[in-house]
């Protein structure tokens, strides 16, 4: 069957499989982060090759609405080689119905794709709506994910043997600083681990006026990702002080710096330290 039966626990570890060994996956498409977002209601989906080995997936989670018709979304998915449209309404086509059964109004993907004209034009012919530039008139809800990411390609610099290779002269000073100032970094998961990041993303989310998650979502990825590498707490400290945190997911073909903290009085450019770690 296309969709996972969820209760076959050897269907959940294949189609697990599949995704972390993907290169095209990222850690919201795998199986884990419905225990994260454990307030949505996950439904998964794949198509497989002539060989019957899983080709490309689809992990939705589904929220309940005011309206009483429920939304779907597929964060950073589907789980296809890059533009490849037609897994992708392979993928659809296999969820609509079920979707359909459950009352869902929407399913909204956004698949980590450069942009490119053509790939749009060529999603647009398939008959989806795409968002992806000149969105002022929306408003700030008209994506969920943000449009824009750096990303550091490494393919690019097959001779770099560090980050600083990779980077402009006054960036490798940023990058250098923390360690002249007697910054060490270090990485776990365990409850202090924990705790100096919540101190460090709430203070920067006061700094900066914005919303922050409630601290038992963040235990709630260390509880689905302790006992794999895929997860990593980084913490910049000084003597005894905790100045700056990030956490990173390793998922696919990419290392993914997810979220992040540090205090307000920090001279030290701690937060490079956690980058270059």
């Amino acid at each position: 069957m296309p969709i996972v039966n969820q209760n076959d626990a050897t269907a959940v570890s294949r189609y697990t499989e599949f995704i972390r060994q993907s290169p095209n996956a990222q850690i919201t498409q795998d199986t884990g982060w419905a225990h994260v977002k454990n307030n949505w209601e996950p439904l998964y989906a794949y198509v497989e090759n002539e060989q019957g080995a899983i080709a490309g997936a689809l992990s939705i989670l589904i929220s309940d609405t005011p309206s009483g018709y429920k939304f779907a979304y597929a964060s950073k998915g589907p789980v296809v080689p890059y533009g490849d449209v037609a897994m992708l309404n392979a993928l659809v086509a296999e969820v609509k119905a079920t979707l359909i059964e459950k009352n869902v109004y929407l399913l909204r993907l956004d698949p980590e794709w450069r942009y490119d004209e053509a790939l749009v034009q060529s999603i647009l012919d398939a008959g989806y709506k795409v968002r992806g530039r000149n969105l002022a008139h929306l408003g700030m809800h008209a994506t969920i994910q943000p449009r824009l990411n750096m990303v550091i390609d490494l393919t690019k610099h097959p001779e770099a043997e560090t980050l600083f290779d990779m980077v402009p002269s006054k960036t490798k000073n940023k990058l250098r600083k923390p360690s002249r100032e007697g910054v060490v970094v270090d990485y776990g998961l365990t409850d202090d681990f924990l705790d100096d990041f919540y101190a460090t993303y709430v203070t920067m989310t006061q700094r900066h006026e914005i919303s922050h998650r409630p601290k038992d979502y963040f235990a709630r990825m260390i509880e689905t990702y302790k006992d794999t590498d895929i997860m990593r707490i980084y913490r910049a400290k000084l003597a005894d002080e905790t100045l700056a945190t990030t956490i990173g997911f390793d998922m696919g073909d990419k290392v993914w710096d997810m979220y992040a903290g540090s205090v307000d009085h920090d001279k030290t450019n701690a937060l490079y330290a956690t980058r270059v770690a």
